[in-house]
């Protein structure tokens, strides 16, 4: 008898459980109190005629399983013997009056013969059971009730499946359907299985072959294990077993320390699919998108608790290694899964597929469940997934589960650690701490997931620390177009059941400062346009990067429209301010910027700068409006509404005190409080035509001087 893959739920086990009965022919479980009471009566009225007793027998099981049991056919018994047994011919076990009526178990023929001694020493040892074609219908509806469940609700028990052993076994045909509501699973298959020899051909194997639809999707099982005949159920059963259900594939090798009793084995289990979700039909467990994958483990049942050890294989580009466990509660249908996973080489496209980043949406309703492996190009206009997850899904297990990776390939970010720590309990999932190491800086936070309302709720706190923008640069580039510290932070909190969904409908605050840097003349080529001399940052070859004593943005977020209250970007030669907004929903661009010069320069006309486009296809462009005023710069400070200090202790409560921007507050509360006068910024712009004057009057003698002759 094959275990099931990996540590399963109570549905799913219950469902292997029963194709199990089928072929090892051991329908104990649900038949346990039928042979039970069987053996007790056949021991002590050796003398009856038990073909006339079958309407009392009947009805006495009935009433024993609270289910309606009839034995339609002849019933012979041979008791005078070393090996008691029977033979039963069309055995029917009727469903319960909730189900609609129709046969739960219906066996055309069962032959059982017990080793009577055996039976002396307590253990019940079946020297023979044979089967045939047996059709099994298992049902559970929406409210919990299941039709394999018998006398009054008992509390749930994930207790491991212990049958007797049994020396000689035969199956001839038979069927299993399966419709759980609870589970949205629903299977059926067939099964022709048989013992390959008889009495005197002991050593040939026992093969299974079955098939049939799990969750809609193709189902194939292959099952080659010892032979049955005289099995000793003191000695390992040794097996494999191979299933393929949709895109999945599981190759498991193994033995079980007891034969037929599946509360302890060991086995080497081999996986390989699309996507490593799909594993959700067979194992009940909510694990993450995955690109393709390949993984091998070995797994160590002892009662309630497997153990996954020597975890290794390859999810898309990155390595995967590690060990695990999983704890079935006794009196909890949810699993607990435990794990340790280190990645030496992870590539950060893999990692984005567990947000839904290139992973097609499943079909209609009806359509099968199982998720395809990620495209390699974006399926989306869109920069942020939607893919809808099935966040229910997080409900059916807890989970504790550590994450790093010592190596990180990415192409535009560069990233040198990994790290996260997820916990999972009753449907809230917290990833605390969420850690990416940059060769120069960190971002880290925090998120929690929520899954037990109508809407899951998704609340997200993320800080940048000390980032160096000087790493940030292409091949092709000599030098960063902006050099400085960057700190910054983002707390938001939305609904949704995509990364998409979740920012369309978000609140809160994203912002970010530079508290001091250096702009680069590389600046102007990011747009492929001049942007440099849009802003007026006066960049020339004799002057390639211009200070910044302090830039600032920050985005007041509601229902996913991210208004920005402060944009200020403060350099040397220009103070830069802008406005507009970023609608999350279709993740477009609405923003301006402005350069308002600190002196007046003729002939230096600052043009605005649009920002448009898309998050994924920005496009900036010099505005085709009137340009921006100069020697307007109080006016400039004067637009800033909220106090600059506020968005910088919103990232840190120093950082106003100990950074360049200090500086900037200053000159605000100042030139705001006292805005010059329309007659000082006349002077001012007649005083800089003056100074324009004479420095061009002064270089006239020298360019005489260098005229030719």
């Amino acid at each position: 008898m094959p275990p099931s893959l990996v540590p399963v739920s109570a549905t799913s086990r219950n469902a292997l459980v029963v194709l199990a009965v089928i072929v090892t022919g051991a329908a104990l479980r649900w038949m346990g109190g039928i042979i039970s009471v069987l053996v007790v009566v056949l021991l002590c009225l050796s003398l009856i005629n038990w073909n006339a007793a079958r309407g009392p027998l009947s009805r006495m099981i009935s009433r024993r399983l609270e289910r309606q049991v009839t034995i339609g056919g002849p019933l012979r018994v041979h008791l005078l013997s070393a090996t008691p047994s029977a033979d039963i011919d069309n055995l029917t076990i009727s469903n319960p009056a909730w189900a609609g009526g129709g046969n739960m178990i219906e066996l055309p023929h069962l032959h059982v013969a017990l080793v009577l001694w055996r039976l002396f020493l307590g253990h019940v040892v079946l020297e023979t059971l044979e089967i045939d074609d047996p059709k099994v219908a298992l049902l559970r509806d929406d409210s919990g009730r299941a039709n394999w469940e018998f006398g009054p609700p008992k509390p749930k028990q994930n207790k491991p499946t212990r049958l007797p052993a049994t020396h000689h076994f035969a199956l001839r045909g038979g069927s299993l359907s399966l419709n759980d509501a609870i589970e949205k699973l629903t299977f059926y298959g067939s099964v022709v299985a048989a013992e390959q020899g008889r009495r005197h051909e002991g050593n040939e194997p026992f093969r299974l072959r079955g098939q049939g639809t799990l969750n809609k999707e193709p189902f194939k099982l292959e099952f080659e294990g010892d032979a049955l005949l005289h099995i000793d159920p003191e000695h390992p059963y040794h097996f494999q077993m191979t299933v393929d259900a949709g895109p999945s594939r599981a190759v498991m090798k193994g033995s079980i320390a007891r034969p037929f009793d599946l509360g302890v084995f060991d086995a080497d289990l081999e996986l390989k699919g699309q996507n490593l979700a799909n594993l959700y039909y067979l194992t009940h467990l909510a694990l993450p998108l995955t690109p393709p994958y390949q993984m091998a483990v070995h797994v160590h049942r002892d009662g309630n608790h497997f153990s996954l050890d020597d975890i290794a294989g390859k999810i898309g580009n990155s390595d995967v290694h590690g060990k695990g466990t999983v704890e079935l509660a006794k009196k909890d249908a949810r699993p607990r899964l435990t794990a340790n996973l280190v990645s030496r080489s992870l590539d950060l496209a893999d990692l984005g597929v567990a947000l839904g980043a290139g992973v097609p949406q499943q079909g209609s309703p009806g359509a099968p469940g199982r998720i395809s492996a990620p495209k390699a190009q974006p399926i989306s206009p869109l920069l942020l997934p939607t893919f809808q997850f099935q966040f229910d899904r997080l409900r059916s297990m807890d989970a504790t589960v550590e994450f790093r990776a010592g190596s990180v390939q990415t192409q535009k970010i560069p990233l040198k650690d990994v790290a996260f720590n997820l916990k999972l309990e009753r449907g809230v999932l917290d990833i605390d701490p969420v850690d990416f190491d940059l060769p120069q800086g960190k971002l880290a936070g925090r998120i929690r997931l929520d899954s037990n309302g109508k809407t899951p709720d998704t609340t997200m706190d993320i800080r940048l620390n000390d980032v160096h923008l000087d790493q940030f640069k292409s091949k092709k580039e000599s030098t960063a177009p902006l050099k400085g510290i960057m700190e910054g932070r983002i707390r938001v909190e939305g609904h949704g059941n995509s990364m998409h969904a979740i920012a369309a409908d978000a609140n809160g605050t994203i912002s970010a400062v530079i508290p001091h840097g250096e702009i680069q003349e590389a600046f102007a080529e990011l747009a492929g346009i001049d942007l440099v001399r849009g802003l007026g940052l006066l960049l020339d070859k004799t002057h390639q990067s211009v200070p910044v004593r302090c830039g600032i943005a920050a985005f007041d977020v509601k229902e996913g429209d991210a208004q920005a209250q402060r944009l200020v970007f403060d350099t040397q030669n220009v103070l830069i301010t802008g406005g507009g907004h970023i609608t999350l929903s279709d993740e477009k661009l609405d923003l301006d910027l402005k350069g308002q010069p600190k002196k007046f320069r003729l002939g230096r006309v600052s043009s605005p700068i649009n920002v448009r486009g898309t998050l994924r296809h920005p496009s900036v462009g010099l505005s085709a409006g009137a340009v921006a005023k100069q020697g307007a710069i109080a006016a400039a400070l004067a637009a800033i509404a909220t106090p600059i200090a506020a968005t910088l202790a919103f990232i840190d409560t120093g950082l106003a005190k100990n950074a360049d921007c200090a500086a900037l507050i200053q000159d605000t509360q100042q030139k705001t409080q006292s805005p010059p006068s329309p007659a000082q910024i006349k002077q001012q712009a007649q005083s800089g035509k003056q100074a324009q004057s004479q420095k061009a009057e002064s270089q006239k003698p020298a360019a005489r001087a260098n005229q030719p002759k």
